[in-house]
């Protein structure tokens, strides 16, 4: 009686060479359409400093409402000039200019101010209130160039507020998610090149897990495009390098399992099928393990945590498809050649049982040790794992001053420098507060007793210092906080 094997009928030869080809033609397809949207991030994704706080966080329902007090949906920008000592009357007279330029600017809203000069002459700032719902970055770059091309020498010009710190915050992301990517994709090649020693493996490894990227991304894009999540700059740097990483661990699973089966004398077909087979649950059990843990921050209150869950499980989902379609389908083309110039060998004889019996290889070595002397492994692991872990005791988790955000360089924290040496502080960085109507004596009062504060005033939508008209809206008014230049919110 024949056995199972011998019942088994192998697909004819166009389905064995077609269905991997076929599998290879979607994926390419998928990574040309998604590949694009890299340079495309930017048009649906927020870097916003509220996009980074909790929904339930008092400054974001305050920033939620200030549109309703203060007028359009802005964003404020200050430009702080200088000169060689006092200004001159010539040198207002081209500030002035500059912020009539300035004024005229696409992503520039109504009300900029004129030049508001320091009371030791030496200084002028412009308050500048930008469209928040358009291209910030793009404003600003434009103002930046202005004051460059417009200001005589002597003569220099910063921006800075909210809107220059985000700006600044959203370039930082963009130049680093690249540096982040080529750093990954280079480390992860060079391991597998040590590793499997072949020139050929290694790039469709890398190959996995790039167009898995490029399918997750288009995805994405279109998620963040229809407003289902909100994407920024963080959500997508750990997209990138956790769907590369992730990609690459599936892959090796696979490549194991079809590297045992050609060492055994498989055809392409046949060691593909296997190490197929031998690799989908291992595969399916680690991602679908990465993604219960992922969509538990669906839980958390912050927006950006909140968007990383489903985000980072999208990416999960095609890394584990790419490692069991795509790379199935390329090493089946490719066969033992994928492994050259070292085609694999029949793999070494399973460790004895006998832990008396000697062994050869020196992982073999290792697991023997482990099994010789399990209670010293284990003891010496978990002491080596909890003074790895006492650091955690310094953490400090209560947040960063604005300034500070962007480690490089930073106009907008040079411009707040200056600032803080020609005017009074936190004047380009006001906290706003929504007090009671009836309130709005004895919540000025509060904060002007209030040691994180330098200066408190009323404020205005026709006047960009807050020193004119109450603003009221729904029986609750707003009032400005001053407080020294980056320094967190008073308490």
């Amino acid at each position: 009686m024949s056995s199972p094997q011998h019942l088994r009928r192998t697909p004819p030869r166009w389905a064995r060479v077609g269905i991997p080809i076929v599998l290879v033609l979607v994926w390419l397809i998928g990574g040309s359409v998604g590949g694009p949207y890299f340079g495309k991030v930017d048009e649906v994704a927020t870097n916003d400093q509220s996009s980074f706080l909790p929904e339930s966080a008092d400054a974001t329902q305050v920033s939620e409402r200030l549109p309703d007090f203060l007028g359009d949906d802005t964003i404020p920008a200050v430009v702080v000039v200088t000169g060689d000592g006092a200004l001159s009357d010539d040198d207002l007279a081209e500030i002035t200019d500059l912020s009539d330029e300035i004024a005229d600017l696409p992503g520039v809203v109504d009300g900029v101010s004129p030049p508001i000069v320091s009371e030791d002459g030496e200084a002028a700032q412009i308050f500048v209130p930008i469209d928040s719902s358009g291209e910030v970055r793009e404003t600003v770059e434009e103002i930046r160039d202005l004051i460059e091309t417009d200001l005589s020498d002597g003569m220099q010009g910063w921006v800075t507020g909210p809107a220059g710190f985000t700006s600044d915050l959203t370039e930082g992301f963009l130049g680093i998610d690249g540096l982040l990517l080529a750093v990954a994709l280079i480390a992860v090649f060079v391991i597998l090149v040590i590793v499997y020693r072949s020139p050929l493996l290694p790039i469709l490894v890398l190959l996995t897990s790039v167009f898995a990227l490029c399918v997750a991304l288009l995805v994405v894009w279109w998620l963040a495009f229809a407003d289902v999540f909100v994407l920024n700059g963080q959500v997508q740097g750990i997209l990138f390098i956790l769907v590369i990483g992730a990609a690459t661990d599936y892959a090796l699973l696979y490549v194991a399992r079809f590297r045992e089966a050609v060492g055994e004398g498989l055809g392409r077909w046949d060691a593909a099928l296997r190490a197929w087979r031998g690799a989908f649950e291992p595969i399916l059990a680690s991602g679908g393990t990465v993604i219960a843990g992922l969509l538990c921050l669906l839980l958390s209150d912050l927006a950006t945590n909140r968007a990383l869950g489903p985000i980072a499980s999208i990416g999960i989902v095609f890394s584990m498809l790419s490692a069991l379609t795509f790379l199935p389908a390329l090493l089946a083309l490719f066969g033992r050649a994928a492994f050259w110039p070292f085609i694999p060998k029949a793999p070494p004889a399973q460790i004895p049982d006998d832990l008396t019996q000697p062994v050869a290889g020196f992982w073999q070595r290792q697991a023997r040790l482990v099994a010789r002397h399990a209670r010293p492994v284990w003891i010496i692991s978990t002491v080596v794992l909890l003074a790895a872990a006492v650091g955690v005791t310094q953490l400090k988790a209560d947040g960063v001053a604005t300034s500070d955000l962007v480690l490089g360089a930073s106009e907008a924290r040079d411009g707040q420098d200056v600032l803080a040496e020609h005017f009074p502080a936190g004047s380009g960085s006001p906290v706003y507060v929504i007090v009671p109507e009836s309130d709005l004596a004895a919540g000025a009062e509060v904060l002007d007793e209030n040691a994180g504060v330098d200066a408190v005033a009323v404020a205005s939508e026709d006047s960009p210092t807050g020193q004119a008209n109450v603003v009221v809206d729904g029986g609750e008014a707003t009032i400005e906080a001053f407080g020294p230049p980056g320094s967190a919110a008073p308490e």
